[in-house]
């Protein structure tokens, strides 16, 4: 992947800082897309005993992210299309890293609810995304921004040239519209915890109350239209 990551190391930092457990658990924990494995080594070093697995989206992706943990029995890799790969269950949490950009609403609205539905009561989905500004005027501010960013810290201009490229199929969705899909799949404590210009982390809870969780059937046409 040819994107590029202002302050990458804060990023993921920001993203295991919501596995808010004790060190000495044993949780389940799905990573979904990764960055050559960076994302689930914090996650390992931050909860020694997790079971992780991780899924991405090819082979050669999958096994940058075996090269760098290692083999070790409590891990799993796996390579499947996010969109429709079956999602290990019940996790204590789930960390997306930049695995939803190129999909539609419908594939977005789709995602939110299968993590949802893997989630242990009180478990958390934390979800590192690229969102678009809320007006066009704004997209492009935080899209100049952005390369303002890379080439103040010397990326060369071919780097720049196939990041650009690589994003070309991207579909991105407002910041608010995620946070609105969330709360209606029913997330609780939706939150975006991190921030930088096209770069956010978001995340949410899965009830502990059962009252508390949607009684209505999930639809993605019917969040479609309220869109």
């Amino acid at each position: 992947m040819h994107l590029r990551i202002p302050l990458l190391a804060d990023f993921l930092s920001a993203v295991v800082q919501h596995l808010r457990l004790d060190a000495a658990s044993e949780p389940d924990i799905t990573v979904l897309g990764d960055v050559g494995g960076l994302t689930t080594s914090l996650a390992a070093a931050r909860l020694p005993r997790a079971r992780i697995s991780l899924i991405d989206v090819s082979d050669t992706a999958v096994n940058a992210g075996r090269m760098h943990i290692g083999e070790l029995d409590r891990f799993t890799f796996r390579a499947g299309d996010l969109r429709r790969a079956r999602l290990p269950k019940p996790a204590d949490a789930v960390l997306s890293l930049l695995a939803t950009h190129a999909f539609t609403d419908a594939e977005k609205i789709d995602f939110y609810s299968r993590t949802y539905q893997t989630l242990r009561p009180g478990g958390t989905l934390v979800h590192a995304t690229r969102v678009a500004g809320e007006d066009e005027t704004l997209h492009q501010r935080q899209h100049w921004a952005w390369l303002a960013d890379l080439r103040a810290n010397g990326v060369p201009e071919a780097e720049i040239a196939a990041a650009l490229a690589d994003m070309q199929a991207d579909q991105l969705s407002p910041l608010s519209t995620h946070l609105d899909w969330m709360r209606q799949i029913g997330f609780a404590h939706v939150d975006c915890s991190y921030r930088r210009g096209m770069f956010a982390i978001l995340s949410g809870e899965m009830p502990r109350d059962p009252a508390e969780r949607p009684r209505n059937l999930f639809s993605v046409s019917r969040m479609l239209k309220r869109g």
